[in-house]
């Protein structure tokens, strides 16, 4: 972290003068200045919101705990009916400027069906609670008449799991049949057993040398790219500075899927250091978690027409198709580029002040301290790096036509996902802790370095249950996915190919 900072400090305040780049000691004082006021900014709204977030006499009381605490005053007791509570045609308003939530009555006309789903084998009625998830409405929806217990305990925390207890139980008549939800599997409930366990024996919480380890290595090739700069190696520069940009975007992907205190406080780094909206992120990257490789709605396939991962129909279809295992990845170096346009989209459109200042951060460094013929390279290279990362893992794998939650969820996170054995300490950095796909998308809230030795514990999970366990060397998984996207190629287009998008589905909040 010193070198880093002793190198940024010269190339912003001075003592980084080179032929290609004149000096402007006011410009990049003002510049040292803006990543300060980002940094302390952060630093403050991270702090208060930890603060908020533990219970003590003077602190404010969010939105979602005041849900919780109008839910259990309106219990008549743990598990109660939305009958016994009053809670028919009835919905939750939530303010956060005051923290308050109230219950009001929903007029006649806009009365709807209720809304329920099963967590932990209790039916619970979302119908009120809907408006006020913070995720989104579109969540609760999509698991209208489902089991979502893997997904709560997936991505929440254990202040949130305590709150479930305090909702509604749901009527018996809105319960769905054993044809519309099934009950979970031997192998869920195994699943469940060994989620606890885990829990019990601390796999979940974060220690300071894997924390510092990660943080040393983005470190050292920020540092590297600098030095290559300040030394007019530009190529040198760039490829250095696109690991380290992928690097930053492993870093925040685990701060943001990750719960605590500290992740909370760190949750800014994917804009001061990756450029990406951190609230972007999570509206894109968590559907993709819970309904991987479900055609319709994982965004994650929704890549045509640059590139197809199943037969199109004919009025989908595009002749580039023909030649997509040539030209992949053209399309792949693209991601970061576009990923960076629309976080800055939704941070201007839903006014994410907070997040606006810390991305205007992280392009005033980058432009004082890199030329753009570093930069436009890097961030085209680092596209590409992550991308592939990223897909080889999933678009080779099983795809889910008919919906969502037609495949338990177990099982269908094993039948979409495949991990990769690195050959090399290099590949095993740059990815980031992704090669271990099956892991991370069954436990995401735990730490990337924990999944080496859970790998062990899931491949030993997976025979007991006589479920596949998909694994591959590194260049095998890239040739698997490279040869899937040729056999689509050559194949003739589908009459009844389905599109990539569809709009019955509850989508995400517009960019």
């Amino acid at each position: 972290a010193g070198v880093v900072m002793r190198a940024w400090k010269r190339a912003v305040i001075g003592g980084y003068a080179t032929s290609h780049q004149p000096q402007f000691p006011m410009v990049r004082r003002l510049t040292l200045l803006l990543a300060f006021a980002a940094f302390s900014g952060h630093a403050y709204q991270r702090a208060g919101v930890v603060m908020r977030a533990t219970s003590g006499p003077n602190a404010k009381t969010n939105r979602f705990r005041n849900l919780a605490s109008s839910v259990r005053r309106l219990a008549v007791s743990t598990g109660a009916s939305v009958d016994e509570v009053g809670l028919v045609n009835k919905d939750f308003v939530c303010d956060d400027d005051t923290a308050t939530c109230e219950v009001k009555t929903v007029p006649k006309k806009k009365q709807r069906d209720r809304l329920v789903c099963r967590i932990d084998d209790r039916w619970v009625d979302l119908t009120g609670w809907r408006n006020a998830h913070p995720a989104g409405t579109h969540w609760i929806d999509l698991y209208d008449k489902a089991d979502a217990t893997e997904v709560m305990h997936g991505f929440h925390s254990g202040e949130a799991m305590k709150m479930l207890s305090r909702l509604p139980a749901a009527r018996p008549e809105d319960v769905p049949s054993e044809e519309v939800c099934p009950t979970p599997t031997k192998a869920t409930y195994a699943f469940r057993e060994l989620r606890t366990k885990l829990e019990e024996e601390g796999w979940f919480k974060r220690n300071a040398v894997g924390e510092a380890g990660h943080l040393l290595g983005w470190c050292g090739t920020m540092a590297a790219a600098i030095f290559a700069a300040k030394s007019g190696n530009f190529v040198l520069s760039a490829v250095m500075l696109a690991v380290s940009n992928t690097g930053a975007g492993w870093i925040a992907h685990d701060y943001t899927h990750g719960r605590g205190k500290w992740c909370s406080f760190m949750r800014g780094f994917g804009e001061l250091c990756g450029g990406m909206s951190t609230t972007w992120w999570s509206d894109k990257h968590n559907l993709h978690h819970a309904l991987t490789n479900v055609v319709g709605i994982d965004e994650d396939l929704m890549v045509d027409p640059a590139l197809f991962l199943w037969q199109p129909s004919p009025e989908n279809d595009n002749w580039l198709r023909k030649i997509q295992h040539w030209y992949w990845a053209l399309p792949y170096s693209m991601l970061f580029a576009i990923w960076r346009i629309d976080s800055v989209k939704v941070a201007m459109n839903r006014k994410l002040n907070g997040e606006l200042f810390r991305l205007a951060a992280h392009y005033a460094i980058w432009a004082m301290i890199f030329p753009v013929k570093v930069l436009l390279p890097a961030v085209f290279l680092s596209g590409l790096l992550t991308a592939t990362i990223v897909t080889v893992s999933h678009i080779s794998e099983d795809l889910f036509f008919d919906g969502p939650h037609k495949v338990d969820y177990v099982e269908a996170q094993l039948r979409s996902t495949r991990d990769f054995k690195c050959s090399n300490p290099v590949f095993e950095y740059l990815s980031g802790g992704m090669n271990y796909q099956i892991e991370h998308h069954l436990f995401p809230i735990m730490p990337r370095y924990k999944y080496p030795a859970l790998q062990k514990v899931l491949m030993k999970f997976a025979a007991e249950h006589n479920i596949e366990y998909r694994l591959d060397g590194d260049w095998q998984v890239l040739r698997r996915t490279i040869n899937n996207l040729q056999s689509i190629a050559k194949a003739d287009p589908n009459p009844n190919g389905p599109p990539s998008r569809d709009d019955s589905y509850p989508t995400l909040p517009a960019i």
